[in-house]
C-alpha cells in the first residue's frame, strides 16, 4: 500500500513538472515575439537596426531567467517531497546540488552572452566582472565551500537540536542565580542552504547564520547526549540535618530518568543560619534538562518544607 501511495506520489509530482516546464516554456516564446513585434511595429525605424543588434542578449537573458525559474522551482519541489522521507540527507542534499548548478549555469550563460559583443566588450566585461568576484566572492565562496563540507560530513542535519557558541555573537546573560553555561544559542536546525544555515531557536525566533560562521563554531549536540548532568540550588535552614535531607530528596527523585543523586553542602553568605544545598543528578541523555531542574528544584523545596515543620 505504501509502495503504491509512493508510486502516485512521484508520478503526480512529474505530471506537475512537465506542466509547469511547458507553460514556462510558452511564456518565454511569448515574450520573445512580444518584444520582436514592438520592435518591428513600435519602435522608430531608426531604434530597430540597434535594438535588433541586441537580439541575442534578449534571448539570452529570457532563456536564462527561464532556466532559472525552472531549476529553482523543481529543486524546491523534488527537495520538500525527498524531504518527506529522508529530511536528514535527501532533500538538503538535493537542494544544495541544484542551488549550485543553478548558479554555474547563469554564468555559462552570461560568459556566452558576452562573447556575442565581440573580444573587446568581452574582455571588459570580464575585467568588470572579476573585480566585483573579487570583492565579493571571498566570503560568498567560504559560505559556499563551508556548507559543502557540512552536507558532506554530517557535521549537524535539519532536526537536530544543537547549541551553538561562536565569538562573533554575544547575547545578554541573565541577572539571575546560576550555574555556568555556553556563551551560546540553542535551537533546531530547519534548513542548510547554499550560503546560510537556518535555526528555530527555543524561544521560536528564525536564525539565519552563514555557513562559515557555522563552520567555525562549536556546536554541542543536545540529542545525542550519553547522559545530562543536572545542578541545583537551593538555601536550607541549619536547623534541617543534611543527611535526613539528602535521603528525601534522593527518595523523591525515583524517576526512569534520573540514574544518580547526591547532595553536597555549602555555605552562603547571606546568614549564619542558612546552608546551601547543591543538588547534583545525573540523567539519561534523552531527558529534557529544563525539565527535570524543575522537577528537582519543586522536590527540594517541598521537602525543605515538611522538615521545617517538624
Amino acid at each position: 500500500m505504501g509502495s503504491g501511495n509512493t508510486a502516485v506520489g512521484v508520478g503526480r509530482l512529474i505530471a506537475r513538472l512537465l506542466l509547469e516546464w511547458i507553460l514556462l516554456a510558452i511564456i518565454g516564446a511569448l515574450i520573445y515575439v512580444l518584444y520582436i513585434n514592438i520592435v518591428f511595429y513600435l519602435i522608430p525605424t531608426s531604434w530597430k537596426s540597434v535594438l535588433l543588434a541586441y537580439d541575442s542578449v534578449v534571448r539570452s537573458v529570457i532563456i536564462v531567467t527561464i532556466g532559472a525559474v525552472l531549476v529553482w522551482d523543481t529543486g524546491r519541489r523534488i527537495s520538500d517531497y525527498i524531504s518527506k522521507y529522508d529530511r536528514v540527507r535527501g532533500g538538503t542534499v538535493l537542494k544544495f546540488v541544484l542551488d549550485t548548478v543553478l548558479i554555474v549555469a547563469i554564468l555559462i550563460a552570461l560568459a556566452i552572452t558576452f562573447e556575442k559583443f565581440g573580444l573587446s566588450v568581452a574582455a571588459f566585461s570580464g575585467t568588470a566582472v572579476g573585480i566585483i568576484v573579487g570583492l565579493a566572492a571571498q566570503q560568498t565562496l567560504s559560505n559556499v565551500i563551508a556548507g559543502i563540507v557540512i552536507i558532506m560530513t554530517g557535521r549537524y542535519k535539519p532536526g537536530d537540536r544543537v547549541t551553538i557558541v561562536n565569538w562573533r555573537y554575544g547575547i545578554i546573560r541573565a541577572m539571575y542565580p546560576h550555574e555556568g553555561l555556553p556563551n551560546g544559542f540553542t535551537g533546531v536546525i530547519r534548513n542548510i542552504t547554499l550560503m546560510f544555515t537556518e535555526v528555530i531557536s527555543d524561544s521560536g525566533w528564525v536564525y539565519t547564520i552563514p555557513n562559515y560562521v557555522m563552520l567555525d563554531a562549536l556546536i554541542i549536540h543536545r540529542d545525542v547526549a550519553p547522559f545530562k548532568r543536572i545542578r541545583a540550588r537551593i538555601d536550607v535552614p541549619s536547623s534541617i540535618d543534611p543527611w535526613v535531607f539528602e535521603e528525601r530528596i534522593k527518595e523523591a527523585l525515583r524517576d526512569g530518568r534520573i540514574k544518580s543523586v547526591r547532595v553536597k553542602v555549602g555555605e552562603t553568605w547571606q546568614s549564619t543560619n542558612l546552608y546551601q544545598a547543591i543538588i547534583e543528578v545525573l540523567a539519561d541523555g534523552k531527558a529534557d534538562g529544563e525539565e527535570i531542574k524543575d522537577l528537582v528544584l519543586r522536590e527540594a523545596v517541598r521537602i525543605r518544607n515538611e522538615l521545617s515543620k517538624q
